[in-house]
């Protein structure tokens, strides 16, 4: 069945949500749109477990990528500066609508990913078969039942990660390369307002594995189960 991809419009690194925020989309304004494409429900009350699965994770993406560069772009070796570069303009309020440069283009569909361990691991290698030297955008929208003002956000990456929600950059990391896991990084008083809260994702690779990892949990660490959404159906004249 064809679903529909756009929408209708209406060291450790610890930094804190708001710390990096630089300019931003706002909500309700540019970049915020209802979805109906890479949406996850968030299940409460969280769960009191030490033993995670892909269900605490957000697992349900659009993608936008990949953006390559050259081995020696960016002072080569690390090539930390990549992870700065804004590849799309506006990075901060990408939904699904903007026109990326040619041949880069968004996904048709949303992609629930399921990683090889249960472990959260969203495989960007998987998507673009063992890319190097490139960035990608992964665009969600968790829906919340009610406002949470002190939420915690935790997240890995291979190699380097930006993070921004409802269009504020509340992360990131470029020290240097490594392999991903989970909880690598916390984020400290994140707010989630009632409704629909968009996630933004900019992952960076320079070689070998290309994956990142993101979940939430309550003030406590209790973590917050993720549902991912099937996508929905077409209506008629829609592409």
């Amino acid at each position: 069945m064809m679903t529909c991809r756009l929408i209708t419009r209406a060291g450790r690194v610890l930094l804190a949500a708001g710390l990096l925020a630089m300019g931003g989309c706002g909500l309700l304004t540019s970049g915020e749109i209802t979805p109906t494409t890479a949406i996850s429900d968030l299940e409460f009350p969280p769960a009191d477990t030490q033993e995670l699965t892909d269900q605490h994770f957000v697992m349900n993406w659009l993608l936008l990528g990949p953006f390559t560069f050259g081995p020696e772009d960016f002072g080569g070796a690390q090539q930390q500066a990549a992870a700065d570069k804004e590849f799309m303009p506006d990075e901060a309020c990408l939904n699904g609508t903007q026109t990326p440069p040619a041949p880069i283009a968004w996904a048709e569909s949303q992609q629930i990913f399921t990683s090889p361990n249960g472990d959260g691991r969203v495989v960007l290698d998987k998507v673009y078969r063992n890319t190097d030297h490139a960035a990608v955008y992964a665009v969600a929208w968790v829906n919340c039942p009610h406002e949470i003002a002190d939420a915690k956000l935790l997240v890995g990456s291979d190699d380097y990660l930006t993070v921004w929600v409802n269009g504020e950059m509340v992360f990131s990391y470029n020290v240097r390369r490594r392999v991903g896991a989970p909880d690598q990084d916390l984020i400290e008083r994140i707010t989630l307002k009632k409704g629909y809260n968009r996630i933004v994702v900019k992952c960076v690779d320079v070689i070998r594995g290309w994956n990142f990892y993101l979940r939430l949990t309550d003030k406590d660490f209790k973590a917050i189960p993720v549902k991912p959404r099937p996508a929905a159906p077409c209506q008629s004249g829609e592409s």
